[in-house]
């Protein structure tokens, strides 16, 4: 039996032997949350998160595994939970950070011990976001981006290449945070001004990343002409860009494209993408588009699939994908799971579309994207003349309720 298996089996074990029903154990969550200090979360997401648990369909996250040990007494080992098999990252300050002393001293005076400092956290912002999406980590970027303006505007001398090098990383990111939370104008706020950064540093690798940021935040904002042009910047001098840009920067031309109905155009970029994501070394820790890997490369695919009206192309790479998904990489895997669960509903495979779309909620109430929010209520439209189903039911009665501020 695989881990998943034994953990789900032995989930379910723990609750019958308390005689509980799966409602007796959301009341239990629910007051667990209250004790331990976590987000309150609603009887119908709890129900969804419970039972992806239980059959397997997805493991608990840290904050679950919180949850379960407390309301059941148990151990990781005892409710087959993995004793640190991955070690989670330890966060930053996840409220308004409280700066080391020698920050907070003299902050207009800017130092390579404080541009060290906030590269640092800046690595550990990064290497949790994947996991655990934009919800907490949107307060302690945003409460950090005035201290770092102000250094960007003082510093002097050779330690100012570093300072912008910094603001550039940390207003990217600040917008990518704000673009998977659902606010796009804001995304596009702080990433233009990355782009700032970048363009006085006359650094290309920086800018053509950020470029092709901009080119996402455009096409995921239905401006499909602005996403090429953006796009078409980022890859203005592709021969001098590592493949994992030049990959990152085509699959979102082929975004573009595939919005625009250029089938051609949107496939040749594609096909380059592959290529260029299987040559990149996922492992280099200076790589700002590590995570650009054939496998994102295909979701990306399959969304211009979807997009151009060919769901089997869609089904059949986005299967494939999650077959060989990176560890790591959750909140993008729940936009996989939204968008197989959408292609599958156009070819009136319900049950498959329910089991993924299910699947993939679960992931959007872990990390809060509200990206992947979005293809879940595009997938709604698809199941309307199922939607007396029950697990269809379900699933439109907790997006009804998120659309409406709950969860």
């Amino acid at each position: 039996m695989s881990a998943g298996g034994a953990m789900n089996v032995k989930l379910r074990a723990a609750r019958l032997a308390q005689g509980w029903t799966q409602d007796d154990l959301i009341t239990e969550l629910q007051e667990a949350c209250t004790r331990l200090g976590f987000a309150h979360k609603s009887r119908a997401s709890l129900k969804t998160q419970v039972s992806a648990f239980e059959n397997g369909r997805r493991q608990p996250g840290t904050e679950f595994r919180a949850l379960f040990r407390e309301v059941y007494r148990l151990t990781n080992v005892e409710l087959g939970f993995p004793p640190e098999a991955r070690p989670e990252p330890q966060l930053p300050a996840l409220t308004t950070p409280v700066l080391p002393a020698f920050i907070a001293r003299n902050s207009s005076d800017v130092s390579p011990g404080k541009v060290q400092y906030l590269q640092r956290v800046f690595l550990q912002h990064a290497e949790a976001e994947p996991m655990i999406g934009p919800r907490l980590l949107v307060t302690p970027v945003q409460a950090q981006m005035p201290m770092i303006e102000q250094f960007c505007q003082d510093a002097r001398g050779p330690v100012r290449e570093d300072v912008l090098r910094v603001g550039a990383r940390y207003a990217e990111f600040l917008g990518w945070l704000y673009q998977d939370s659902g606010d796009s104008a804001t995304a596009m706020k702080w990433t233009n001004h990355a782009l700032d950064y970048a363009q006085e540093l006359d650094d290309l690798i920086l800018t053509s990343y950020v470029q092709q940021r901009r080119s996402n935040i455009a096409t995921e904002g239905g401006r499909p002409g602005g996403g090429l042009g953006f796009a078409n910047a980022a890859l203005r001098r592709a021969r001098d860009l590592p493949p994992s840009i030049q990959a990152v920067a085509l699959r979102q031309l082929a975004n573009a494209h595939a919005l625009l109905g250029e089938t051609e155009e949107c496939a040749q970029a594609l096909e380059r993408a592959r290529e260029l994501a299987a040559r990149a070394d996922p492992s280099d820790p200076s790589d700002m588009a590590s995570y650009c890997s054939v496998s994102y490369v295909d979701m990306e695919a399959a969304n211009c699939a979807v997009l151009l009206r060919r769901p089997d192309d869609a089904v059949q790479t986005l299967r494939a994908s999650l077959a060989r998904w990176p560890e790591g990489q959750e909140r993008d895997q729940g936009l996989c799971l939204a968008r197989l669960a959408t292609a599958s509903a156009i070819l009136e495979d319900v049950e498959s579309a329910a089991e993924y779309g299910h699947a993939a909620l679960s992931i959007a109430l872990d990390t809060g994207s509200a990206r992947v929010l979005q293809e879940l209520y595009r997938l709604e439209s698809h199941l309307t003349p199922w939607r007396k189903l029950v697990e269809i039911a379900e699933l439109g009665k907790i997006l009804d309720e998120l659309r409406n501020g709950g969860a």
